[in-house]
């Protein structure tokens, strides 16, 4: 039996057979608007709130202030009570060091003890090397060392509309244990947001694209329901 770890977004665990792999590096990919972060800060926040696993969030980006007053102000998700007990930490990486960032992550993990773990975006990784192999090395390093500090990850990677692309790298999800793709689609002149489990190791999963919505308490999604078309 794999032991699964819970989302925290309801009716994805229907699609995955009961949570992610334990352990398992994620990539989320999405184009802009489709809800990656938060997707992220719904992982984090729920686990943390509701299944007491403490999770950071690794911001290489957005300032964490910015992030803690998003959620707040647009979700029920208190994270300075959170922060304030220990569960939840987030933090912003110099993009200078790959070293340095793996150190960071370690001793982070380590502070509050995590179980989980948040890497937006992944795509700065590309900016510490020159050559694509160096890039797929060190996100796998990167994956063992979570994996090892026992961390179910996620790593988010932004994609081009329209491009076709998993990745913005070309290299994450071959490093990857499972891919989630946010699709923001648009047909008959509305935009329709869904999710689709491109791979997930050691689980039976459906490959279809779910209608998602975002609610007060983050997003919900549908997984008896199907959108319909041909983009991929």
């Amino acid at each position: 039996m794999v032991e699964r770890v819970k989302t925290g977004v309801p009716g994805l665990d229907d699609l995955i057979a009961g949570g992610f792999p334990k352990d398992s590096t994620i990539l989320l990919s999405g184009v802009a608007g489709a809800g990656k972060t938060i997707f992220c800060l719904q992982f984090i926040y729920n686990g943390a709130f509701v299944y007491n696993e403490p999770g950071v969030y690794l911001t290489l980006e957005e300032e964490p202030e910015r992030l803690i007053s998003y959620a707040s102000e647009n979700f029920n998700w208190n994270f300075k009570e959170l922060i304030e007990k220990k569960l939840v930490s987030f933090v912003s990486a110099e993009m200078y060091s790959f070293e340095k960032l793996r150190d960071l992550i370690e001793s982070e993990v380590a502070a509050i003890k995590a179980k989980r773990l948040v890497i937006d975006p992944s795509t700065i990784l590309g900016l510490y090397f020159e050559k694509t192999l160096q890039v797929r090395k060190s996100i796998l390093d990167l994956s063992r060392l979570v994996k090892r500090l026992g961390c179910t990850t996620i790593l988010v990677s932004e994609i081009e509309e329209g491009s076709g692309k998993i990745s913005a790298l070309g290299v994450e999800e071959f490093v990857a244990d499972g891919i989630i793709i946010l699709h923001y689609i648009k047909e008959s002149g509305f935009y329709t947001r869904g999710l689709c489990v491109r791979k997930m190791r050691a689980t039976d999963h459906d490959s279809g694209i779910h209608p998602i919505q975002i609610t007060r308490n983050g997003i919900v999604v549908f997984p008896k329901e199907q959108i319909f078309t041909g983009k991929v």
